[in-house]
């Protein structure tokens, strides 16, 4: 925030009452304009319509429009990381991590903030610096996961994570333009080479068109 923003908060205090959840209100309004239309849509005047406050507020409340779906990145973040590590705690953390990156609603949302990236630096950085902290983290259960049983698998913990949020993206993504075509046959695929992961870190026969190739 510039100097002259700073200087200018005790005005806009005087224009706007400050109450406890608007912040709240904001983040959630702009979290469901991305969801719903794409975070194209999601103007300072749109996000603070769905509120019923003037569009100033918000650079009253968050200094700018920017830091505004910074934050609401984060949130949505760090609720995703509080899933997965509920998912990573469970008796199969593999697959677990595969339920949760199937789920549309913070996939879907995951997906707009990338295409937001690509114009946007702040929010690049911040992406990436998640997703190698999720990496980490993904690797790390799995690969505790594995030695706990004994297994030395093939495939390394950190393509499986690539492979596990890879996948469902991409039938996130698909789903979303109403393309559905050979994706049930695609997640029985993706299940059972999983299943086989998850016994023996390895491949098994039938799975040599999706394992097989990165597992030798």
């Amino acid at each position: 925030m510039t100097k002259t923003a700073v200087s200018a908060v005790p005005t806009r205090k005087r224009r706007f009452v400050e109450k406890p959840d608007v912040r709240a209100k904001f983040l959630d309004a702009a979290e469901e304009i991305i969801r719903d239309e794409g975070y194209a849509a999601a103007s300072a005047r749109a996000i603070a319509d769905r509120v019923g406050m003037k569009h100033q507020a918000i650079f009253y409340y968050f200094g700018s429009q920017e830091e505004l779906l910074l934050e609401v990145f984060r949130r949505s973040a760090k609720q995703h990381r509080d899933r997965l590590d509920l998912a990573l705690q469970s008796g199969n953390p593999i697959r677990g991590m595969w339920d949760l990156a199937k789920d549309t609603a913070s996939t879907g949302l995951a997906i707009e903030f990338m295409a937001l990236a690509n114009h946007n630096e702040i929010i690049r950085a911040e992406i990436a610096q998640n997703a190698k902290e999720i990496r980490h983290k993904e690797a790390e259960a799995v690969g505790a996961y594995l030695r706990q049983r004994g297994i030395n698998p093939r495939l390394s913990p950190e393509v499986v994570s690539i492979l596990t949020n890879a996948c469902a993206r991409l039938l996130v993504q698909e789903s979303t333009l109403g393309i559905d075509t050979g994706h049930e046959a695609y997640e029985a695929l993706v299940e059972e080479s999983f299943r086989a992961f998850e016994a023996s870190g390895e491949a098994s026969e039938g799975m040599e068109p999706l394992v097989g190739p990165l597992s030798q």
